[in-house]
């Protein structure tokens, strides 16, 4: 069976005593999806650190039990590359904040490190018929560096959060990195088509790259574009409000 690498900064599971499933809303959303064409398998930081002699146990467990691949990461990493780079530059830039980004040469280097992590691991467990998968604006570059490793590989990423105009875009030091390892995957979602449309105009101003309405060629390849409104799993609340059992608990309140 074919199998689709789902790559997002968080695996979803919580290590715990024991470890269990997560919430959140990528898992609650993909919840829907049917696994009888393809094997879904998840690659992601674990939530915390782990001890380097608890890794390659903590490894087999999680791909055993849960289908999962960690990407383990240091507190050093975690701070540069996550509440750093992610969290304090890329999360307010893309919410048009830009009084509140900030920007240092030292977490773009953590970003581009774990970036390259990710890839690392990917490459290392992928066969040439799979495809992946990747989320949200954490791993910006993880398209590029895969195409760059593995040309012939089917990448879709998809991204969470809106995308701002181009004069937001270009505030940032790194736009032109970041658009490119964008334009790596074969197919780039977003929620919105005024965000698509906010992507070309991007692309053209900072990279001066023609498009199409739906395509853009970059190099010798060309990555499509659409527009797909994530929501959660509808059948399974449907499901829930039709148990017996939820009608009376809410009557306990």
């Amino acid at each position: 069976m074919r199998k689709v690498f789902n790559v997002a900064n968080r695996l979803p599971i919580t290590l715990s005593n024991p470890i269990k499933k997560s919430s959140g809303g990528l898992v609650a959303a993909l919840e829907g999806i049917s696994n009888d064409d393809f094997e879904l398998h998840s690659v992601g930081w674990p939530g915390t650190t782990v001890a380097e002699n608890k890794q390659v146990e903590t490894a087999l467990q999680l791909k055993a039990e849960f289908g999962c691949t960690p990407v383990f990461l240091s507190n050093d990493e975690i701070d540069g590359y996550y509440h750093g780079l992610s969290n304090s530059s890329l999360w307010p830039l893309l919410h048009y904040n830009r009084l509140y980004i900030r920007y240092s040469q030292e977490e773009w280097q953590s970003y581009i490190s774990v970036n390259e992590k990710f890839a690392d691991v990917i490459l290392r467990h992928i066969a040439d018929d799979d495809m992946v998968w990747v989320h949200d604006y954490h791993l910006m570059l993880l398209p590029q560096l895969l195409r760059a490793a593995k040309p012939e590989l089917k990448i879709g990423f998809f991204l969470h959060t809106p995308f701002p105009s181009s004069e937001v875009i270009r505030c940032h030091p790194r736009r032109s990195e970041l658009i490119q390892g964008l334009l790596g995957a074969d197919l780039i979602g977003f929620h919105t088509s005024s965000y698509l449309r906010h992507f070309r105009s991007s692309a053209l101003q900072i990279l001066g790259l023609e498009s199409e309405m739906s395509t853009i060629n970059f190099g010798n390849h060309v990555a499509s574009l659409g527009v797909f409104p994530i929501g959660i799993n509808s059948t399974s609340f449907e499901e829930e409000l039709s148990n017996p059992d939820f009608f009376s608990t809410l009557k306990e309140y």
